[in-house]
């Protein structure tokens, strides 16, 4: 949970059984429509019921479901399908499965880059245009998504014509899925496309994994992100620990910042640190990548930033709290008689070559019944049982950071 903190706070700018804990939150809307003439207003308001449905199976991937409306292969390449959709509108849903990407922020904002050149070509008019118009993250099935809407204007004056393209994303067990629909209206229409679509590909926790949740990430109330960890036992009694951050935060009226972060760690069944790697994209650029390890009574860091190497030798070699350990001291503070209990943990979004303090108490709050201190930056939260994260709050000047659980299979507690 403390690394899904720290790659939220970052990627922003901040410096057996399964349940749905959160209901899915609509869309956030960007732009007024009251402004708006009629006719656009009331194209936005279209919706079709799709009465047929496509047998999909795509067997290199062990995906198979059925998706409303009328679907074809149009293209594919080593990693790569592309297909449409017809739902019965002027233009059809079109969606891409890729098995090697930047991620599903990074990969919806090129797709949707993608989709406007196309309507360009198609309507010989430049891009005049473009602006944010809805954004959303969530869950479809078990699986979290991105939502990126845009409004765009092509040619001048009186030739001027207008669009919405809605863009969704989510990244299953192997592969990312992105499904787009270049016309105004149909939103709920094409949101039932896209989680068909998604849950074609959706395989069940195999019986390594023990422990999944899913937070969404908002920013003043604003859903940009979200984050997921995966906890698997292997032979030995070790933890393998997954987590996969993606996030689409509106820099202004008309563009976006992407950040796509992934850690792979193991973990002693304590909760101490064995290894761990990470890199982030941003902006669909490498921004860093890092390892730590622990040798000959040290630890080392192996990586770069912005492009330039990054190694060294931390100057403290005692044992470092893993994604594991954070639910398992939370527990442990949260059923003992002590206030507060200091560990150290290896954050290289705060500084790769040091091991970070972290300051966790009890607190007495409606919302609230701990607070993590992590440098300059303090999160209160709410956990319950198993120290799992339910939801916390982080403020910093104008800004409000808000996680909350939306999914959640299985507990921290080795099987």
């Amino acid at each position: 949970m403390k690394s899904a903190v720290l790659n939220s706070l970052k990627s922003l700018g901040i410096a057996g059984s399964f349940a749905v804990v959160a209901p899915f939150a609509n869309a956030v809307d960007l732009i007024d429509l009251g402004d708006f003439p009629a006719w656009f207003t009331d194209a936005m308001a279209r919706e079709v019921t799709v009465a047929n449905t496509s047998d999909f199976e795509l067997t290199a991937l062990s995906a198979k479901g059925k998706v409303p409306g009328a679907l074809s292969l149009e293209e594919q390449e080593e990693g790569y399908w592309y297909y449409n959709i017809n739902i019965g509108t002027g233009s059809p849903v079109e969606c891409y499965v890729f098995t090697e990407f930047d991620g599903p922020a990074n990969s919806l904002n090129a797709i949707i880059k993608h989709n406007l050149q196309g309507a360009e070509a198609l309507n010989g008019k430049s891009l005049s245009g473009q602006f944010n118009y809805a954004i959303d993250s969530g869950l479809t099935g078990a699986t979290p998504y991105l939502q990126l809407d845009t409004l765009y204007m092509l040619g001048e004056g009186a030739d001027k014509v207008s669009g919405v393209i809605k863009a969704m994303s989510a990244q299953t067990e192997q592969s990312l899925q992105i499904c787009t629909h270049n016309e105004i209206g149909y939103r709920a229409t094409f949101r039932s496309v896209f989680d068909a679509f998604v849950q074609a590909f959706a395989q069940p926790h195999d019986a390594a994994t023990f422990f999944s949740p899913v937070y969404r990430i908002s920013i003043n109330g604003m859903p940009v992100g979200f984050s997921r960890e995966v906890f698997s036992v292997d032979s030995d009694g070790d933890v393998g620990i997954e987590n996969y951050s993606a996030y689409i935060f509106p820099v202004d009226a008309s563009s976006v910042a992407t950040s796509d972060n992934v850690s792979t760690s193991w973990s002693r069944a304590d909760g101490s640190l064995i290894n761990a790697n990470q890199y982030a994209i941003e902006n669909s650029t490498l921004a860093s990548r890092y390892a730590i390890s622990y040798n000959e009574d040290a630890w080392y860091v192996e990586g770069e930033l912005q492009g330039k190497a990054v190694s060294g030798k931390l100057d403290y070699n005692s044992w470092l709290l893993s994604g594991l350990g954070s639910y398992l001291e939370t527990e442990i503070l949260k059923q003992s008689e002590k206030t507060s209990a200091t560990f150290h943990m290896w954050a290289p979004d705060a500084d790769p070559l040091s091991a970070l303090e972290v300051k966790l108490s009890k607190i007495e709050n409606p919302n609230a019944n701990f607070k993590l201190d992590m440098g300059a930056l303090v999160i209160e939260f709410q956990a319950k049982e198993h120290g799992i994260f339910e939801q916390g709050t982080l403020s910093r000047g104008a800004l409000k950071m808000q996680m909350e659980l939306i999914y959640l299979h299985g507990k921290p507690v080795l099987p």
